[in-house]
C-alpha cells in the first residue's frame, strides 16, 4: 500500500458561509428577564385562574421595581400572598414583570 491511498483530498468550492466562524451565546432566560438579581424572585402560581394567569404557571416578581396604576403585582393580605391590580391602598410585596406558561 503506498502512502498516497491513506490521504484523504478536498476540494472547496464557492465562498465560505460567513456564519461559519460565528459562534452565538446559548440563550439564558436570566440574563432576558431578571432585572436585578438581589430583588428578583420566582414563584410557582398554584391557584385559581385569575388575570390569565393559570395553575402551574411560574411568577416572576422584582420587589426593585415601581407599579404603575393597574399593572399586575403580589400583595400581602392575611398573611397570604395575593394577586391584583396595583393601587395605593394595598400592602406591595413586588411586580409581578413576566409570567412563564407552558403552552
Amino acid at each position: 500500500m503506498n502512502s498516497d491511498s491513506l490521504l484523504i483530498k478536498t476540494t472547496t468550492t464557492g465562498f465560505a458561509s460567513p456564519a461559519e466562524s460565528y459562534v452565538d451565546k446559548r440563550l439564558d432566560l436570566n440574563d432576558l428577564i431578571v432585572g436585578n438579581v438581589f430583588s428578583t424572585f420566582y414563584f410557582k402560581y398554584v391557584g385559581l385562574y385569575t388575570h390569565g394567569i393559570q395553575k402551574n404557571d411560574i411568577l416572576v416578581i422584582d420587589r426593585a421595581v415601581t407599579p404603575q396604576v393597574g399593572d399586575l403585582v403580589l400583595s400581602v393580605s392575611d398573611k397570604k400572598f395575593k394577586i391584583q391590580e396595583y393601587s395605593d391602598e394595598i400592602e406591595l410585596w413586588g411586580k409581578i414583570m413576566w409570567v412563564l406558561s407552558k403552552k
